[in-house]
């Protein structure tokens, strides 16, 4: 009796599981963003938000909470139920590079997340001053080795593509640089020359390198870009371990049905290819890379022991 009357509750329990599934989404979904808005990756998710509403899949509502070098979002993402209605648009940083850099925290991108989709692959940039005389990122280096110690790069924070960028070309150039680490845009100091060089968004520089303030020098991208064509990437400038472009993807906690995964996954590769939204993107410098949660999940496992040795060597600390 005992053992039929669990088998009837554990059939219960798979009906109501798909029940669920199948009647996902009923209510609205929060996404919360790990940077503050106006970033790229909140219009990422206010453009997720807009197209789920305008298609009927769903109402959405968009959530800020920057903090921890966007690892802040992520964690409290974990604690919430895993339902399909709590997700976040998380960055690499956050999800390949922090776990290193904020070890304290406990969070495992692995055990903890849910990886639903990689969403936008957002390459950078190497520019300098139109007062630097270097013009290419060979010249730059034998300008660093001519005056060692004196040259300085700009990141925005610790874990992020424009430090990781940085500190692949002093390691794999061996020459010797000043990291200067910014809250705020670094722009203004590298159009003035109080920073030598820095790792910039594509479409963050157009109107500086459109009036000659600054010079792009090269692309960290295996790819040039179709806004730069003359721009060569920084493989083709002899430097190709310098390759490490930004990355943003949906995510939720661990233990998401796989169904309701993939609903989401496909309801956001439908967003994505809606013309305004690709004319948005390019306006960002990004490009959309939708990929399957086992494909996002791959790229989390494969990356996480990279940067962990990239954190070591390059002796980066939380800022």
């Amino acid at each position: 009796m005992i053992v039929r009357r669990s088998l009837l509750a554990l059939a219960a329990a798979w009906m109501f599981a798909g029940t669920a599934v199948a009647a996902f989404p009923e209510r609205p979904i929060q996404i919360t963003v790990s940077f503050a808005a106006g970033s790229p990756p909140d219009i990422l998710a206010r453009l997720l938000a807009d197209a789920w509403k305008r298609s009927g899949f769903a109402d959405t509502v968009v959530v800020n909470q920057p903090g921890a070098g966007g690892s802040l979002a992520v964690t409290q993402l974990a604690k919430a139920r895993a339902d399909g209605y709590s997700l976040a648009i998380a960055g690499d940083a956050a999800l390949v590079v922090n776990p290193w850099l904020y070890p304290n925290a406990s969070l495992s991108p692995l055990r903890d997340l849910t990886p639903v989709s990689q969403l936008v692959v957002t390459p950078t940039v190497l520019v300098v001053g139109k007062g630097v005389t270097a013009h290419s990122v060979e010249e730059l280096v034998d300008l660093a080795r001519r005056e060692p110690g004196t040259l300085s790069f700009a990141s925005a924070g610790a874990g992020t593509s424009s430090r990781r960028n940085g500190e692949l070309l002093r390691l794999s150039s061996r020459t010797t640089w000043i990291h200067v680490p910014y809250k705020n845009s670094p722009l203004p100091d590298v159009v003035e020359g109080r920073v030598t060089m820095f790792f910039a968004n594509a479409a963050t520089i157009a109107p500086f390198v459109a009036d000659g303030r600054l010079r792009p020098l090269a692309v960290a991208a295996r790819e040039r870009l179709s806004q730069l064509p003359n721009v060569p990437t920084m493989a083709q400038a002899g430097l190709p371990l310098v390759d490490s472009p930004a990355w943003f993807g949906l995510i939720a906690p661990a233990g998401l049905p796989a169904e309701i995964a993939e609903r989401l996954r496909d309801e956001a590769a439908r967003a994505l290819r809606e013309p305004a939204a690709q004319v948005q993107l390019q306006a960002l410098g990004g490009q959309a890379v939708v990929s399957t949660p086992a494909a996002f999940r791959n790229l989390i496992a494969d990356e996480l022991p990279r940067w962990r040795a990239f954190v070591t060597e390059a002796g980066i600390q939380p800022d």
